[in-house]
């Protein structure tokens, strides 16, 4: 499975002409806020450029291509008559442009998965609806970076020089997000990107001594990732969840999800998928539990990455209302 939706996908040069895209001004407004957003980021760093002394640098150079499409988004969008379901065209824009719209709303989605890490590293309870609502947010501005001439294109690169020098993040969790493998300790390491994504990051935030009652928040999305990509790859649509969910997708014929053609190693399987429901998910999913510590959260979370790399090489049947 690639590691973003654009890799391996044949892409054109920065100075190629993408046409003359057009925008909702709603859809517009989230890629102006994507790109102040960066060029924010960017001046804060302005004084270590400065130290530099360059006449010229590519610092300022991708400052002020940004600078500029701000300047033009404003133009644009400062129309006080402009009528909500309004459209922008984008005139002989570049697929080099279109490259920073897109590193504008990923980044934006990236604050927001911040925000929700900050929030889950804080609360001893959580209530479910406040994470559906953070979620339904980064899928939301994940799905406009693919609009249209957007679809499989590569972000620009200051996307990802702005995650690793983010203020106060760790090289280990700048790197999960970018996508290689941090190690969680000498032996553990996650390569699953979005176990990494959403757990790692969590696990890095409750570090503090006085927060380690928190780390059965961790072992509860582990769960919820594992029980959702069985979802999503079988289009399961049951209400079944835990050990039921497995059970109606690897347990019986027709299998959706199928680890061997021999019964007693798709048994196995599906018991060692069961047994961790049983025994490692419930429990979190009933209950605070405070007994664990950071080592052994990270050998879960090395289990559920181990579960993960089996669905990936499984054999998968979508579900249907017959099965």
């Amino acid at each position: 499975m690639p590691l973003y939706p654009w890799d391996k996908i044949d892409q054109p040069a920065d100075n190629t002409v993408a046409g003359s895209p057009w925008f909702y001004v709603d859809t517009y407004r989230e890629f102006q806020r994507g790109l102040e957003a960066l060029l924010a980021e960017l001046e804060r760093h302005r004084k270590v450029v400065e130290f530099l002394e360059l006449t010229s640098s590519p610092y300022e150079e991708e400052v002020g291509r940004i600078a500029r499409m701000v300047e033009w988004g404003k133009e644009r969008l400062d129309v006080a008559s402009l009528p909500k379901h309004a459209e922008i065209t984008v005139n002989g824009v570049t697929f080099g442009s279109l490259r920073y719209l897109k590193a504008g709303i990923l980044y934006q989605a990236f604050l927001v998965q911040e925000r929700r890490r900050e929030f889950l590293a804080n609360s001893k309870l959580v209530p479910r609806s406040v994470l559906k609502s953070f979620d339904l947010r980064i899928e939301q501005l994940q799905n406009i970076g693919e609009m249209g001439k957007l679809n499989g294109l590569r972000p620009a690169d200051v996307l990802f020089e702005l995650l690793e020098a983010d203020k106060g993040m760790s090289v280990e969790t700048a790197t999960s997000l970018l996508g290689s493998a941090p190690a969680l300790s000498p032996s553990i390491t996650i390569v699953d990107p979005i176990l990494r994504t959403r757990c790692v990051t969590i696990l890095a935030a409750l570090e503090d001594p006085g927060k380690s009652e928190q780390f059965d928040t961790v072992i509860r999305e582990m769960s919820v990732v594992l029980e959702d990509r069985v979802r999503e790859l079988t289009g399961f649509v049951g209400k079944a969840s835990g050990a039921e969910l497995f059970s109606a997708t690897m347990g019986r014929e027709p299998y959706l999800i199928r680890f061997s053609p021999e019964k007693d190693i798709q048994e196995a399987a599906h018991l060692f998928f069961r047994g961790y429901s049983g025994l490692v998910r419930n429990e979190v999913m009933h209950r605070l539990v405070t007994g664990y510590t950071k080592e052994r959260v990270s050998q879960l979370l090395g289990i559920v990455d181990y579960m993960l790399f089996l669905i990936s090489k499984a054999e998968i049947r979508k579900y249907s209302s017959d099965c």
